[in-house]
């Protein structure tokens, strides 16, 4: 077998990059709990509880409509049926911003 056998179908750099810009989101809001929890008001924590909330729901929108959701809003052909390891990730983080949302209030 030499190198010219090996024949990549779907590239890589999709999955990478949703994972790296969800990683990167998720403790940005984890950032944002803490920062709410120890300064913020009722205003503000009431508004970020709605923020995360949205972030977590683009997840679960991506988990369930996949391409069509990316495509329709985004305006990015991402085909969640290629790549199942972004459908399983989107279902992880949608349960992984949970975390952030503030549960003290000051």
């Amino acid at each position: 077998m030499t190198w010219n056998d090996i024949i990549i179908t779907d590239s890589i750099w999709p999955p990478v990059l949703y994972y790296t810009v969800s990683i990167i989101v998720g403790i940005l809001l984890y950032i944002g709990k803490l920062f709410v929890h120890r300064y913020a008001n009722f205003t503000v924590y009431m508004c970020y509880a709605l923020f995360v909330t949205l972030f977590s729901g683009i997840q679960l929108c991506i988990f369930r409509f996949g391409g069509e959701f990316t495509n329709t809003v985004f305006g990015i052909d991402l085909d969640t049926l290629t790549y199942k390891s972004i459908y399983n990730g989107a279902f992880v983080f949608f349960l992984a911003y949970g975390i952030a949302v503030p549960t003290e209030f000051k």
